[in-house]
């Protein structure tokens, strides 16, 4: 069994819970028993498909979500207020907004799922529940089980919907090993308004004695930085004493090789001293409990590196914010399921220590997800991104590839990139054309999507085994360069709010347009691609 959290008992709340647990408790009897009124609530509730799975297996693991949910931007939107009132400063401000957001959460889930979970342990004791596990991000339990405790569960009058633990693929990327490297030759126009923007941006640098002139003037020579990270402008960035530094960042994938040298000193699991201290703060393993960051895979270590990845020696600039600390969660290995996704999802709005105590001051800045569903509506992660959102932490999505089930088109963008709380990044090539393998918008809401674009053709970076790769296609690839770009607005300007986020990232872009989408935004490229440079100088100015 997987316990949940530990819930206050006061006498009025026991008292409660004895009463409604007393009235429900003939439904825990023989399921034949059941009414047609009773019959008829199961069926409204609990998902077809998850019926079906039951006619396979006596246990099956499916989500028990509850009607009572915390509307989170409510409540972020008075606990900014309240901030605003007393004048505190933006840091302790969003660090306010976030522990009333995650307090909210948790109350409610507290007050709401005592009954459930005390017959959850008394099926656990009949051997009915193998386990089960509760979430407060989206107030639901994940359960195991037979099909009479699903059936008894959904005629409790707290029960929303009762839905199957879907299972969830990690959006595939191709990776060419033959891929040359690309060499990009700027028109002699270009080659002189970049040369004199750097010019500039050091020249400022070095009348501010922020940093040493010379150790950006290297930074931003060609040979050392892939094409990628030149055609988003952050070298100019980093030229103005911007790299990241002060940020965190985080990825939802398949986990990073914490030793690798483009990413080790960044991870905020060691000292200065590069010693090891509470990892579990730092990184969570939601698929096999392993206690350090590790990457069998390769996909979340590649993400990363774009996001912050640089070696000692300047060889290996790969990422758009070098100076930002990561963090990490292993949600895939390779494939996941929806309670995985939510338990990580969770983990990140509050990272928890050893004795259980959850830390929302720990929280990631940005968080990446390189990965995605189907097209079309479905709003089973809707209510975590919305968490996120309400915390203050960026939402960075692939807006996925095109796959045999998926082959793309008007409408194509995945789930949850198409949701309306989720940023969604699509992919071009090193001539700023849409890579075929892009999925588009509009979104079921009528929405443009993706909201930007970012290079995500032949993209090198950091692989496991402390090498770097290049020739990796896909959205996932993309998507890197905009949660990058966030660290660097937010070093430059942390009170910005994700909401400004955002708007800055879509107002700076280069709006890019071709045969089929002529006029900017749209939904190929949507607002165009990512320009560090103009995005930071906006609010630097």
């Amino acid at each position: 069994m997987i316990k949940s959290k530990n819930i206050k008992k006061t006498l009025s709340v026991s008292f409660t819970a004895l009463l409604a647990f007393s009235l429900i408790s003939p439904v825990y009897g023989d399921s034949s028993t059941a009414t047609s009124a009773g019959a008829s609530t199961i069926s409204a509730k609990v998902s077809a498909k998850l019926n079906q799975q039951f006619s396979a297996s006596e246990y099956v693991t499916y989500l028990v979500k509850l009607k009572d949910q915390v509307d989170t931007e409510s409540v972020a939107k008075h606990a900014f207020q309240k901030a605003s009132a007393e004048q505190i400063s933006p840091a302790a401000a969003k660090l306010s907004v976030r522990t009333t957001v995650v307090n909210s959460l948790m109350d409610t889930a507290e007050k709401t799922q005592q009954s459930v979970e005390e017959y959850l342990k008394k099926e656990v004791n009949n051997g009915n529940v193998k386990k089960y596990k509760s979430y407060f991000i989206v107030n639901a339990f994940a359960v195991t089980s037979t099909k009479e405790v699903m059936d008894n569960l959904a005629t409790l009058p707290e029960i929303d919907k009762i839905l199957p633990d879907e299972k969830r693929e990690l959006q595939k990327v191709e990776i060419d090993k033959d891929a040359q490297p690309v060499v990009e030759e700027p028109t002699a126009d270009q080659a002189v308004a970049d040369q004199a923007a750097v010019d500039t941006a050091v020249t400022e640098v070095n009348a501010q004695k922020s940093v040493e002139e010379s150790v950006y003037k290297d930074a931003v020579t060609p040979s050392r930085v892939e094409w990628n990270i030149t055609k988003v402008k952050a070298p100019q960035v980093w030229a103005k004493g911007i790299d990241g530094k002060g940020v965190v960042v985080a990825n939802l994938d398949t986990g990073v090789e914490y030793t690798h040298p483009a990413l080790k000193r960044k991870w905020r699991g060691l000292n200065a001293s590069g010693q090891v201290v509470n990892p579990e703060l730092s990184w969570y393993d939601a698929v096999n409990g392993a206690s350090l960051p590790t990457d069998s895979d390769g996909h979340g270590t590649h993400t990363m590196g774009t996001i912050v990845g640089s070696d000692s020696n300047g060889t290996n600039e790969v990422g758009v914010a070098p100076g930002a600390q990561w963090i990490a969660v292993r949600v895939f290995n390779p494939d996941t399921t929806d309670s995985i996704l939510l338990d990580g999802g969770q983990w990140l709005l509050a990272p928890v220590d050893k004795n259980g105590k959850k830390h929302p001051e720990l929280a990631p800045d940005v968080v990446n997800n390189s990965w995605g569903g189907g097209p079309g509506l479905d709003e089973w992660y809707r209510p975590v991104t919305k968490a996120w959102r309400a915390a203050q932490i960026f939402p960075e999505f692939s807006a996925g590839n095109t796959t045999w089930s998926n082959p793309g088109g008007a409408g194509s963008v995945a789930n949850p990139a198409n949701l309306p709380e989720a940023y969604a990044t699509g992919a071009t090539d090193v001539n700023n054309k849409l890579a075929s393998f892009s999925l588009r918008g509009p979104s079921p809401y009528g929405e443009v999507k993706p909201e930007i674009s970012a290079p995500g053709v032949n993209i090198r970076s950091s692989v496991p085994g402390g090498v770097y790769e290049g020739g990796w296609n896909g959205t996932s690839m993309a998507g890197p360069h905009t949660a990058g770009l966030a660290a660097l607005l937010l070093q430059a300007k942390p009170s910005l709010t994700v909401d400004q986020l955002e708007d800055v990232i879509s107002k700076t872009a280069t709006p890019l347009t071709d045969s089929q989408y002529r006029t900017s935004p749209n939904n190929g490229y949507g607002y165009g691609l990512i320009d560090a440079l103009a995005a930071v100088n906006s609010v630097l100015n």
